[in-house]
């Protein structure tokens, strides 16, 4: 799994969904799934295309058997994109990776959000190793 993407439990739900102020894609999966894990390279994709404008997390439905069921999952794999703690998108099912930047284009296009990218974007410091 990339460093972009974070594994997300019970203990950091709240901290890293919750209170993010960039959007939330989290993918429920299990290992035990061919489908979940060929999910799994295409959320690395877009992790490595979006970094720093939408989070990514994973959460294993077999270790976070209480989280999943509070957040009323039931088929896997499952995407769920989140922003300010609401849910934007309920994404059933494996999808191919262009599905997945559209949903995510179509996010970032929306004024409110942004708004709080581009005030993220003007925190510079004063060496930049990407520029």
């Amino acid at each position: 799994m990339s460093e972009n993407i974070i594994n997300v439990t019970k203990q950091n739900f709240d901290e890293t969904v919750m209170e993010s102020t960039i959007p939330v894609m989290l993918v429920f999966w299990a290992i035990k799934y061919p489908s979940c894990q060929r999910l799994l390279l295409t959320i690395d994709t877009l992790a490595e295309r979006y970094r720093g404008k939408i989070q990514f997390g994973m959460i294993d439905v077999d270790s976070q058997i209480e989280l999943t069921s509070q957040l009323g999952i039931g088929g896997l794999p499952c995407v769920l994109v989140l922003y300010n703690g609401r849910l934007y998108k309920n994404i059933g099912g494996e999808l191919p990776l262009n599905h997945y930047r559209e949903i995510i284009e179509q996010l970032l296009a929306e004024p409110e959000i942004k708004k709080e990218i581009k005030k993220k974007k003007k925190k510079k410091t004063f060496f930049r190793k990407d520029e």
